[in-house]
């Protein structure tokens, strides 16, 4: 069995409201990297997640799931959380012991009170979360209608670092602001994508984006931000670089776009939890109580 240091883990509980997504996300995830050589589905009780027969039954996820991947030379260890008010105890158990939440929430139905309530116990129990807003290949979805709900929730830091470039039925492209790419992926769920450098509006849109996000990225660190006054701006080396430590103080909380039925969008998040994601040597402190209840 191969063995991974502890700053190459990525241990997560997947989260968010009920029908957000979760488990077809996790579905995605591990097509994306070949554990499963087809997507399941919630229709035919095939997902590797809800194995359970009442969960296939029920067609919802009952308890959390823990599955594994390895992406980018990384471990991967993501627990997919039942998103019903019933079974909230299973998603405190995952983000107990994750070192960072995936917050899943659905651009049809925007945040809900589930999405609320885990949003509240990862806060208080110190992890920082990132933010997906799923199923934009759905009619009627509206990237700037869903972003100010969730801002209007989790305040003004939550940052775009992907958003859809053509959103409804037919969803495959998103606008990579770290990158300033566009991506489009393949019709075919496998999670598989091309890169192009944006053009036209897009580009304009993504420079702005690019500027801010090197903007919250030279907030996070001192010596970072007397570079970003005195040069005007940060190397692309440096942005980097900066990116892991701003995602850990969440000097902003990164937002991404995804159809996780389709698998689009999924593998760029992927990365960017490889290279930039929570480890446990981030966490290498967790507060508790002792028999006194004093705390330690």
């Amino acid at each position: 069995m191969k063995e991974y240091q502890a700053a190459d883990i990525r241990n997560f509980a997947i989260v968010g409201h009920a029908s957000s997504g979760k488990t077809m996300f996790s579905e995605a995830m591990l097509a994306c990297a070949g554990v499963i050589n087809r997507m399941g589905s919630i229709a035919a009780g095939s997902t590797v997640s809800d194995y359970h027969d009442n969960e296939r039954n029920r067609q919802i996820s009952v308890s959390a799931s823990l599955m594994h991947l390895e992406w980018l030379g990384k471990k991967f260890n993501l627990l997919d959380c039942p998103g019903y008010a019933d079974f909230i105890s299973e998603g405190l158990g995952a983000l107990r012991v994750g070192d960072f939440a995936l917050v899943i929430v659905n651009a049809s139905h925007g945040v809900g009170v589930g999405t609320d309530a885990v949003w509240k116990y990862a806060t208080q129990f110190g992890i920082p979360k990132m933010i997906v807003v799923n199923a934009f290949d759905k009619e009627g979805v509206d990237f700037e209608r869903t972003l100010a709900q969730v801002r209007e929730h989790f305040g003004e830091r939550v940052f775009p670092l992907t958003i859809p470039v053509n959103p409804g039925p037919g969803f495959n492209q998103v606008l990579d602001v770290p990158r300033n790419e566009i991506i489009t992926y393949a019709d075919d769920k496998s999670g598989k994508f091309t890169e192009a450098p944006a053009t036209g509006e897009w580009a304009e849109k993504v420079m702005k984006l690019h500027q801010e996000l090197i903007e919250h990225i030279a907030e996070s660190d001192d010596t970072l931000l007397e570079k970003f006054f005195a040069q005007g701006g940060l190397s692309e080396e440096e942005m980097r670089a900066g990116i892991h430590a701003a995602i850990q103080k969440q000097v902003f909380v990164p937002l991404f776009v995804a159809s996780a039925e389709n698998n689009i969008g999924v593998a760029r998040l992927m990365d960017i939890i490889a290279k930039y994601g929570s480890s446990p040597v981030d966490r290498a402190k967790v507060p508790a109580h002792n028999n006194a209840g004093a705390d330690v």
